[in-house]
């Protein structure tokens, strides 16, 4: 019975230290805005997105720029993108960081992001892309001066809806999703988020 007792103690000292590991991790919290709600997210360092300038890339030539790294293996590559989904060989997001900063040395590589959950366990990856509608009244001066300030490039715009397209790149001031929460809190857009990425497919 004494035997047991151990037993059953030292187990739950293994669980409650793995779930301090867990709380004690290097990856970042992240969050984005939903209708003005802030949804809290985690990155996780063993899947990813890296994104690259030209959309006329082909599935070969991605493969090939990607074969240089061997701790990188290719999950998807969607139709008619830009980016590649994949998965990582590595033990934390540091060690991901790290890869990611020299993968971003490559000339046809716009950004590398780390793939993310949500507290109900969703899994979501961002590309180098946001998407983002101005208020009424807001002038186009305001926004070239946020898109200038921060570093990005208008991909594409639409006047009939206020509605634009940006790339944050691997030299603009953060990610899709940093950038895009910088311009939901300048209060000058109904909304800006990142075109996630979920079950390999944008949504």
């Amino acid at each position: 019975m004494k035997r047991i007792l151990v037993l059953t103690f030292i187990i739950s000292q293994i669980i409650i230290s793995c779930k301090k590991d867990d709380f004690s991790s290097d990856c970042k919290s992240r969050y984005y805005y939903y209708d003005s709600e802030k949804i809290n997210l985690i990155e996780i360092p063993n899947q990813g997105c890296i994104s690259f300038y030209y959309d006329t890339l082909s599935t070969e030539t991605i493969n090939q720029i990607l074969e240089q790294y061997p701790e990188i293996n290719v999950l998807s590559i969607p139709s008619n993108s830009n980016h590649a989904i994949v998965s990582i060989d590595s033990e934390n997001c540091d060690e991901t960081a790290k890869l990611f900063a020299t993968i971003k040395n490559h000339s046809k590589i716009s950004n590398c992001s780390k793939f993310l959950v949500s507290e109900e366990g969703y899994t979501l990856g961002i590309s180098d892309v946001f998407v983002c509608v101005l208020k009424i009244g807001t002038s186009l001066s305001e926004i070239t001066a946020l898109i200038n300030n921060n570093n990005t490039e208008i991909l594409e715009s639409n006047s009939s809806n206020n509605r634009f397209i940006i790339r944050a790149d691997k030299n603009s001031n953060g990610d899709a999703l940093d950038i895009a929460n910088k311009f939901f809190e300048s209060g000058f857009f109904e909304y800006a988020e990142p075109e996630f990425i979920a079950n390999y497919g944008t949504y």
